[in-house]
């Protein structure tokens, strides 16, 4: 639909609340954004300034490539790899990954090392090797308790813990017991592991979104001993440059936004778009994702908004009627709809016109899954099923 026509037949304004069949429409008492136009304001480096950070990034990913294919000693091949993967380096390394990885596996290695081998039980698990929980046994005594002498084979003993599967006693047990003594540690230790005890018991590295633990990581690896200075200045850059894509993204999405005038015509609704982009980063945090980031931002904004019409101010009469609308999934509904929610109808379809327009002819297809999974199956069904039961 051409902008100038929609200007003329989509009203714009939420109207006073109208009593609804139960009274009054629900109030809602959302806070505002925290974080108004920032990045609409945000000034990035200047571009000779970011081909220069991208050029050394270069050089490093190199250096450190050439570093990964020198390797040779399993304890070091697992310290590199556990650093790079918490640093989030390895997308730029899976073939050299893979091919250590495939090494530590067929090579021997020291098996009364408790901190080696939950390391390397850790690691080959992860990316899918069959790896047997019997070896722990091993590092108990006599009255079942685990031998460890260190935080750090407590920690990776804890990570190893927890990728268990369902019947693995031992390390049921080894959860258990790593919990209690890193709660310990933490209670009477001020020692540098001190901060990774405290994340750990905040949930494992396995379950952490990759950009906060890379965030929360680097200045840990900064203060290891074993560190790595080519990886670390690797990694700070690399981070840099993430933040700096993540900001344009930010500015996009936060344009978008405004189009849709969420303050004036749907102040209702909650503003926490840059919450919906964090989100859908902790999913998708690769820099290869950015189109992706954008346009699951954009549907999880819509899904917010259709949630609130149907849970906090639209009325029974209301919801039915956009359930139908969005079932229909044509302009020909916008006449149907109360004026408050034309505008924001007619946004929908345009931004999912626009989708099919970014992905090209031999990707606008997969707009097709967006629609069913954001409107179809996942918000229209389920919702239109609880306005009928209200």
């Amino acid at each position: 639909m051409p902008a100038d026509h929609m200007e003329k037949t989509v009203p714009t304004v939420v109207p006073a609340r109208p009593p609804n069949s139960e009274g009054e429409r629900k109030s809602t008492n959302f806070h505002p954004s925290l974080w108004g136009d920032f990045f609409l304001n945000y000034e990035p480096p200047t571009a000779p300034q970011q081909a220069c950070m991208k050029g050394r990034a270069e050089v490093l990913r190199e250096e450190v490539r050439t570093l990964l294919k020198g390797l040779k000693e399993v304890q070091k091949i697992l310290d590199i790899t556990m650093a790079i993967q918490r640093l989030g380096l390895d997308m730029y390394y899976v073939n050299e990954i893979n091919e250590l990885l495939h090494f530590v596996y067929s090579s021997d290695y020291n098996d009364k090392d408790l901190n080696l081998v939950s390391l390397r039980f850790y690691l080959l698990r992860k990316n899918g090797y069959n790896m047997s929980s019997g070896i722990f046994l091993s590092f108990k005594d006599n009255e079942g308790n685990f031998i460890v002498d260190d935080t750090r084979s407590l920690l990776n003993l804890y990570n190893a813990a927890n990728l268990r599967v369902y019947g693995e006693k031992v390390l049921d047990e080894a959860a258990t017991f790593t919990i209690s003594r890193l709660e310990g540690v933490l209670e009477s230790s001020d020692s540098i592991l001190s901060t990774e005890v405290s994340f750990a018991l905040e949930a494992p590295i396995f379950r952490r979104a990759r950009i906060v633990e890379m965030r929360n990581y680097i200045p840990i690896y900064e203060i290891e001993a074993t560190r790595n200075e080519t990886i670390l200045e690797f990694a700070k850059l690399n981070f840099n440059l993430l933040q700096l894509l993540y900001c344009e993204e930010l500015n996009k999405i936060t344009l978008w936004w405004k189009e849709l005038k969420v303050k004036s015509n749907l102040s209702f609704s909650r503003d926490r778009i840059v919450e919906m982009y964090f989100w859908m980063n902790g999913a998708l945090y690769e820099p290869h994702y950015s189109h992706s980031r954008i346009i699951l931002t954009r549907v999880t904004a819509f899904m917010t908004i259709i949630d609130d019409i149907f849970d906090t101010y639209g009325t029974t009469e209301e919801s039915m009627l956009l359930a139908e609308a969005i079932n229909r999934w044509d302009e020909s509904a916008i006449g149907l709809l109360p004026e408050y929610i034309r505008g924001f109808y007619a946004y929908l379809l345009k931004t999912f016109d626009s989708f099919e327009e970014e992905l090209g002819p031999e990707k606008r297809y997969r707009v097709f899954y967006l629609k069913e999974m954001a409107c179809t199956k996942t918000v229209s069904s389920g919702l239109h099923q609880g306005v009928k039961m209200a």
